[in-house]
């Protein structure tokens, strides 16, 4: 269980459906109880439970990593050898626990074994199966000599395929009724007239039994957990009697449906459907707080009633005057938009929907199209006009776009396979990002020469991008090797590495230098920071001409990347490429960026004269390089707004604020001045723009202006690029520190909502916040969200453990206690200190 209960907490209620076991922490779900129940029974004749697995449920726990691909059936020894006998008592008894397992075909095809010289009892159980689940018309209630049990049950089963298509079922009752007073005083009499009222209740156009009598058949059924089809029957009447009363009271009450659903909650503490219930019931009455908490639970622990529960959520989010639209808390959206009263938990609830509900993606994608009139104005307006691009067709498209990548992945596409969305909207694509590898794939074919210009944009991906690309492409259940963090997995996925590097990369040693540098700042571009530094010559291959010169600057960026975060001795390294550097006016640019890179690597490393003997050489060779005719108006206003920008770092490590305000206002005032004048520079411009108004928020930061600096994150994030999540984490920590909490928050489920690429970090600082409100339901669901893209993380998993300690998680706090109990980073936590 160790290497499937992190995956999804919902796997703990529902272990006996897994293994035929249940977890010593976590009652199960009564629908997976009933396989327990079931093997322990000798008699397979005996009486069915009311409860069974929907028909999806065993492909959504495929779905979710919850079983394998394969479905193997994992039972207990002395299970399997029962199962495998071949008398008719035998067959039947197996074919009823797979039924019970949610095996439908499995079981049909045990029943199918079964001929006519089985006894009674076993034909007509055999052929009432098959009828309930489709596969041959209803039978007839079956002679005495099959029994009592059976021929109650067909009854019912009648009684509900006639309340079901919504006629009046008072014959087809009255026999069950019938068959029911032979148990008059025993305690399967009471099991059996607590079947007949709730199929009575679900019954249209005949008396509706008064609450008083649920009531009595409830209390007379008990709560013992030992009595499992006492506790079964009762459920089934609880659930029954909430549901009719709230298609009575509508939206207007809900206090009798609340009641019901309460008590029905305490028999099945860990179900999602009966979580679901709850939530419906207490919206009803018009406590919105219970609702939303019913809400979350069914959507942590169950899989089949997920999309309901989220979409239960973002209706009471929106403040819509929800319309039921045929599903269980699936509800449909106004005609008009609306704005929502809680945008955070808005957040939180469509995240969820787009990741931890694995759910058919049509049924998920549908949630947001219904409600796109509600989710319009908002933040989570995106994944609208995405499930909106996704479901229906397209200029050019015949059939809906189905198959298509997650949201956060699509964003990112060129990261995969160097080609830009062809479904996204252009207001949800990176304005800037997307373009490095898109423009270093463009210096590639064309093999641009760098001596004079800037031919890819400088903004760089980390070294954790590919893994968290990775982590949340399994997060939404995405199976790609594009996305993926091993290089050799990328370089061969159809959806990766396009064959025309592949060819190259393939024969790398043999190409000319330079196309090997532009090649190794494409594998940088992309991520693969170590695989672009293989390529390529080393410090220890002496510089002969600029095409050599290239090559190592290209070698020196990408071990820079790698070593981000770490104090890597990389100067030797800056001033072995500087000393070979020449007179030929093609070493000029060169000169100026290896000044540039040194000056960031000497910072890391906090080694101001280091720093200061970098900026006096660059001053002469950032000089010479501007001056040269070849370098155009623009590309020397542009290294001249990034040479300030790096040299920056001495007077913030000296604390000369007066030539840190002068560095300030040359790079940034140029940045703003530069526009360019077509597709490439336009890019360039708005890729040096970025770091340097990030530079400068940090910049007045550390001046104490923090006004200024919040001034400039809030231009980023609202204004120029608003789905760029590091600017909206830098902008929650802002917020935070000005004491503002409430926009702090919102900054950062803005960035958790955009899940990639760091879906991580702005999960868990939105825990925080809400940690801080006093909002532990939603911390623990922030702090889950952070583990489902981190599942090694520490820190969350250690602010859920504290949570579980002092008491203060959530409903389904034995769930997700157990489930934080099963993640891999467990053992590595420190001491309690409550």
């Amino acid at each position: 269980m160790a290497d499937i209960a992190w995956r999804d907490p919902a796997a703990l209620p529902l272990r006996p459906l897994i293994d035929l076991t249940a977890d010593p922490a976590v009652p199960p779900a009564l629908v997976a109880e009933a396989a327990l129940f079931w093997v322990g029974r000798p008699d397979p004749c005996g009486w069915l439970p009311a409860h069974a697995p929907p028909a999806g449920l065993r492909r959504a726990m495929r779905r979710c990593g919850l079983l394998d691909a394969t479905d193997t059936l994992v039972a207990p020894p002395e299970v399997r050898e029962r199962l495998e006998a071949d008398d008719p008592a035998g067959l039947l008894w197996a074919a009823r626990l797979m039924r019970a397992l949610g095996r439908r075909e499995d079981a049909a095809r045990l029943l199918r074994r079964l001929g006519g010289d089985a006894p009674s009892p076993v034909r007509a159980w055999r052929d009432l199966l098959l009828a309930e689940d489709g596969r041959q018309p209803l039978p007839p209630v079956p002679p005495e000599a099959a029994g009592l049990p059976v021929r109650l049950a067909t009854a019912l089963a009648h009684a509900g395929r006639v309340a079901a298509d919504g006629q009046p079922a008072a014959e087809a009752l009255a026999v069950a009724e019938s068959l029911a007073a032979g148990l008059a005083g025993d305690r399967l009499g009471v099991v059996a007239r607590a079947r007949v009222l709730a199929v009575r209740l679900r019954s249209p156009g005949g008396p509706t039994p008064e609450a008083d009598t649920v009531r009595a058949v409830a209390r007379d059924l008990g709560t013992d957990r030992d009595d499992f089809l006492a506790r079964d029957a009762a459920l089934a009447l609880l659930r029954a009697a909430a549901r009719a009363a709230l298609d009575e009271t509508g939206a207007t009450g809900g206090g009798p449906a609340r009641e019901f659903a309460g008590v029905a909650l305490d028999l099945d503490p860990t179900g999602a459907a009966t979580r679901l219930l709850a939530a419906d019931a207490a919206r009803a009455a018009g406590d919105r707080e219970a609702a939303r908490t019913h809400y979350r639970v069914a959507a942590r622990t169950g899989l089949t009633e997920r999309t309901a529960a989220l979409a239960g959520l973002l209706d009471l989010a929106a403040l819509t005057s929800a319309v039921e639209d045929g599903a269980p808390a699936a509800t449909a959206g106004p005609a008009g938009p609306a704005a929502p009263a809680d945008a955070g938990e808005l957040v939180g609830a469509l995240a969820d929907l787009l990741t931890s509900d694995r759910g058919e993606e049509r049924d998920r994608l549908a949630v947001l199209v219904t409600r796109r009139p509600a989710l319009g104005g908002t933040v989570c307006a995106d994944a609208v006009r995405w499930a909106v691009a996704v479901r229906e067709p397209t200029v050019g498209l015949r059939e809906p776009a189905t198959g298509t990548r997650p949201l956060p992945i699509e964003r990112y596409r060129p990261f995969l396979d160097l080609s830009p969305s062809e479904i996204l909207d252009p207001v949800d694509t990176p304005p800037v990002a997307i373009h490095t590898p898109l423009m270093s794939y463009a210096a590639v074919l064309e093999r641009r020469e760098p001596w004079f210009r800037e031919i890819h944009p400088q903004r760089a991906t980390a070294a954790m991008f590919r893994d968290e690309m990775q982590a949340t492409a399994t997060v939404y259940g995405y199976a790609s090797g594009g996305a993926s963090a091993d290089y050799r997995t990328w370089l061969a996925a159809p959806d990766g590495c396009p064959p025309g590097v592949r060819d190259r990369l393939a024969h790398a040693s043999d190409l000319p230098l330079l196309d090997r540098a532009l090649l190794g700042r494409l594998l940088s571009a992309v991520g693969f920071h170590a695989e672009a530094r293989g390529i390529l010559p080393g410090p220890d291959v002496p510089v002969r001409d600029p095409e050599g010169a290239y090559a190592l600057a290209s070698w020196l960026f990408a071990e820079q990347m790698l070593t981000t975060g770490h104090t890597a001795e990389l100067e030797p390294h800056f001033r072995t490429l500087y000393e070979q550097l020449g007179d030929d006016v093609r070493y000029a640019r060169t000169r100026v960026v290896t000044t540039i890179n040194a000056t960031v690597n000497a910072a890391r490393r906090r080694e101001p004269d280091t720093i200061a003997r970098w900026r006096k050489l660059g001053e002469e060779d950032l000089a010479r390089y501007t001056a040269l005719p070849e370098v155009s108006e623009f590309d020397a206003a542009l290294m001249t707004s990034r040479w300030f920008r790096a040299m920056g770092f001495l007077p913030f490590l000296t604390g000369d604020r007066d030539l840190l305000r002068a560095d300030l206002d040359r790079w940034l005032g140029i940045a703003r001045e530069l526009t360019g004048h077509d597709g490439h520079t336009r890019v360039i411009a708005a890729d040096n723009y970025f770091p340097a108004v990030e530079t400068a928020v940090r910049t007045h930061t550390y001046l104490g202006e923090r006004d200024a600096a919040l001034a400039l994150v809030d231009e980023l994030a609202q204004r120029v690029d608003p789905i760029d999540p590091k600017t909206w984490l830098t902008a929650g920590e802002l917020r935070y520190q000005a004491g503002d909490v409430g926009g702090a928050l919102d900054a950062y489920l803005r960035a958790a909502h955009l899940q990639f690429p760091y879906g991580r970090i702005s999960w868990f600082n939105a825990g925080q916040v809400h940690e801080q409100l006093g909002r532990s339901d939603l911390a623990a669901e922030c702090y889950r969200r952070s583990l489902a893209h981190w599942p090694t993380g520490v820190t969350p998993l250690r602010r859920l453990r504290d949570l579980h300690l002092r008491g203060r998680l959530p409903d389904d706090r034995g769930v997700l206690a157990a489930w934080a109990a099963s993640q891999p980073a467990w053992p590595g936590l420190p001491a309690f200190e409550g």
